[in-house]
């Protein structure tokens, strides 16, 4: 007999629709968005920088994202705003706002770190001193240097958890070449980026008690990889200046720190305050403001440091501009544009400002929930100084609740619209492989802790947590393709019978990135 992993490897290895059945209605190509015009959307977003929430790029992004909804048919839109305080120095790649100098020579900064304390033009001048996890120095008055050391626990759930099903792995950007089909056979950036960058950031809150004058991270990653890396999860203000170096000029400043150097680190910038809000928009079912009414949360963030960090709001938004088309909608799709991914604090900071916490009764009829983000991506490894293409797509990861029909829909929907290297995952359950499918990241998690129905698709990100990630690495057919599945998805979860996909109760992992386990 067939183990459970042979079934579905088999099952993987067939051609792109050669399974019967479709998660939902066949997808109209006519009212799916175009390439071009997905290209034509990425550029006016990214034409004005990085959309952090409450930059002049992010209102100018929304307003983008609200003309087009009213224009497809959504009704009471509403903006639940909030003050708050911005801090910020040059974006990267003007580096006017920040230096670092170690016995008057001058050295490349990647990028500053989020969040952190400013100084005046001469900056803060102190002896450098080494972290040691297992021997922790005094740091009071001086300028830490800190290299993350890599983290299997993070590293291995983010890139290599087990999973339900997988589509095959294809050449990128000419398909039909052989592709290695194991999950990591690329040695791609995704996993060490995420490492690091978290580890930084559970840093910075580790070192606010301890009060360094400075913090300088000696990134393992290469210059490309580090340029414009920005801070992830974004921590709350902090008092220190800080910063990041790719592996050669963090190797410069170990040994400098190991000889007792003296540096200088200037960070100038300023404070603004600044108006933040989530956006709320319905698009209209059947029964659309009587007791009948059911109601599909649609989520996504709009705030993010990169091309496609925030672009599930133009995923969400090409959603919109096909079910526009459907004339039978049986439910309605409320729209829930969040702000608070990239924020000081991120989420959790600005809890008290959630839409559904002050508007309870805006959750009453909804019984299922879709989420999307981080789309059109591409694969990148390491290439000297560089970073280039894998020459393999990128994973999409899929997150379906932990019932049969709801994980067959989400394999039936990847084929069906041609998303390649599709990862299908149902934390809490036990993968094809026999092991564990990790934590449920991203957006689409909220649902899984209500008990909802619940899909999550989002990109693998990678070379996208930076600055630097801008439309020359964005990919408009696995955008397209992987807008195509979401519509899919969303038609099934328009139609299906809710009360039969309710997710059997599973106890899925908490994710450890963001986990401090220095126990000094």
């Amino acid at each position: 007999m067939l183990s459970r992993k042979q079934v579905l490897m088999g099952l993987s290895a067939m051609p792109l629709g050669a399974c019967g059945g479709k998660a939902g209605a066949a997808v109209e190509p006519g009212w799916v968005i175009s390439e071009a015009e997905a290209i034509g959307w990425h550029r006016a977003k990214n034409e004005h920088g990085p959309a952090l929430t409450g930059t002049e790029s992010w209102r100018r992004f929304m307003a983008f994202i609200e003309e087009r909804l009213r224009a497809y048919g959504c009704v009471d839109i509403a903006r639940a705003a909030w003050p708050f305080t911005r801090r910020f120095s040059s974006t990267w790649p003007d580096a006017s706002g920040w230096s670092l100098t170690c016995e008057g020579r001058a050295i490349e900064v990647a990028n500053y770190a989020a969040n952190c304390g400013l100084t005046g033009p001469g900056g803060v001048t102190a002896r450098l001193v080494l972290w040691d996890d297992d021997a922790p120095p005094d740091v009071d008055g001086k300028i830490v240097v800190y290299r993350p050391a890599p983290r299997a626990d993070v590293r291995d759930p983010f890139a290599d958890s087990d999973y339900e099903r997988m589509t095959p792995f294809d050449s990128w950007p000419d398909e039909g070449r052989p592709a290695p089909q194991a999950q990591n056979a690329t040695h791609s950036i995704a996993a060490p980026v995420w490492d690091e960058m978290t580890a930084s950031s559970n840093f910075l809150t580790a070192m606010r008690a301890r009060k360094p004058v400075g913090v300088i991270f000696a990134l393992s990653l290469n210059r490309a990889a580090a340029a414009g890396l920005y801070t992830f999860r974004v921590p709350t203000p902090y008092e220190f200046p800080a910063a990041y170096l790719d592996r050669t000029n963090g190797d410069t400043l170990i040994a400098a720190a190991r000889a007792g150097a003296f540096a200088t680190l200037r960070v100038e910038g300023r404070e603004e305050q600044s108006e933040a809000y989530q956006l709320i928009a319905y698009l209209p079912g059947a029964a659309y403001g009587t007791a009948d009414d059911e109601i599909i949360h649609v989520r996504t963030h709009t705030d993010g440091p990169s091309i496609s960090q925030d672009n599930g709001a133009l995923g969400l938004l090409a959603l919109i501009r096909y079910m526009a088309h459907v004339r039978d909608r049986p439910r309605t799709l409320m729209l829930e544009f969040d702000c608070r991914h990239f924020m000081p604090g991120a989420e959790t900071a600005w809890a008290h400002e959630d839409y559904f916490l002050k508007h309870p009764e805006a959750y009453a009829r909804v019984r299922a929930l879709i989420a999307m983000e981080h789309l059109g991506q591409i694969d990148y490894i390491e290439a000297g100084d560089d970073i280039r293409p894998s020459g393999r797509s990128l994973p999409t990861w899929i997150y379906a609740s932990a019932n049969e029909t709801m994980i067959a829909a989400a394999y039936q929907a990847a084929r069906a619209n041609n998303v390649r290297s599709a990862i299908i995952r149902s934390p809490g359950r036990i993968g094809a492989n026999g092991a564990t499918q990790g934590p449920w990241y991203g957006m689409s998690r909220y649902g899984a802790l209500r008990g909802l129905p619940s899909f999550g698709v989002q990109g693998d990100l990678g070379a996208y947590w930076a600055h630097s990630a801008g439309i020359d690495r964005f990919d408009p057919r696995s955008f397209v393709r992987q807008v195509a599945m979401f519509c899919e998805l969303t038609d099934f979860l328009m139609r299906a019978d809710l009360s039969a996909l309710q997710p059997a109760p599973v106890d899925f992992p908490q994710p450890t990135a963001f986990s401090w386990r220095v126990g000094h």
